[in-house]
């Protein structure tokens, strides 16, 4: 891999060394930059901001144990490949998880915290077209991180952002399929109602309508389809 790969002027180094270099890394994967199997070169690395191996090979085994990257036989760290069948255990766990969070969040809702969902969701629905689907797909992402924010329980907002880094990885695969017909205004329409029920407090409905927003990966679909089409093409 090239210095261009890993140029150091857009990743200016924070507090840790550590933390900078996990943080490029993981942006290059979840961006599809660094693809399935690439070997990571730390050396050059290194080399490209100016510090030792340490920070990034500490960088590097945190990857790893989050399951964004494998070391081999011969001690190479290589980007993790993914399968469809890892995303569809992603999406069942979201599934479960987000339902639940949801439904806990209700009764810490606030008006002002409902009107930022709200805000969020009519700007999803002005990107709601195939010329804009990567600014749709941040927004999507928001929609849920800002509801979690309001979750009492501090272990499952924990657990819930790291898989929603786990499915960050899919990106490059979820755009592709977003692409295909009918899938965006599903999503949309799916929004729309579930913003309904956080303004109407309607638990019972959120915990329906989330399990069938995730649950879409889990059933044939034209998003499934495109999934797997992208994923295939990619290993």
């Amino acid at each position: 891999m090239g210095d261009k790969e890993y140029s150091s002027d857009a990743h200016p180094i924070p507090k840790t060394l550590s933390q900078s270099i996990y943080n490029y890394i993981k942006e290059s994967i979840i961006n599809n930059k660094l693809k399935a199997n690439q070997r990571i070169n730390e050396k050059e690395i290194a080399s490209t901001f100016g510090i030792s191996t340490t920070p990034v090979r500490e960088a590097v085994l945190r990857l790893c144990a989050e399951g964004f990257v494998t070391i081999n036989s011969h001690r190479e760290a290589l980007i993790r490949e993914i399968s469809f069948n890892e995303l569809k255990e992603i999406f069942q766990v979201l599934a479960y998880l987000d339902s639940l969070a949801s439904s806990l969040a209700l009764n810490n809702l606030t008006p002002e915290k409902i009107k930022e969902i709200e805000h969020l969701t009519e700007e999803m629905e002005k990107h709601c077209h195939r010329n804009s689907i990567e600014k749709y797909m941040d927004l999507n992402v928001d929609v849920h991180k800002k509801t979690w924010e309001s979750i009492p329980n501090r272990f499952l907002q924990s657990v819930l952002l790291y898989i929603n880094d786990q499915m960050l990885r899919y990106n490059y695969a979820r755009f592709n399929a977003f692409q295909k017909p009918g899938v965006l205004e599903k999503s949309m329409a799916d929004h729309k109602e579930i913003l309904k029920a956080l303004k109407n407090k309607d638990k019972r409905r959120i915990k329906s309508l989330l399990l069938k927003h995730w649950g879409a990966i889990l059933k044939p679909s034209s998003f499934e389809e495109g999934l797997k089409e992208c994923l295939n093409n990619e290993q």
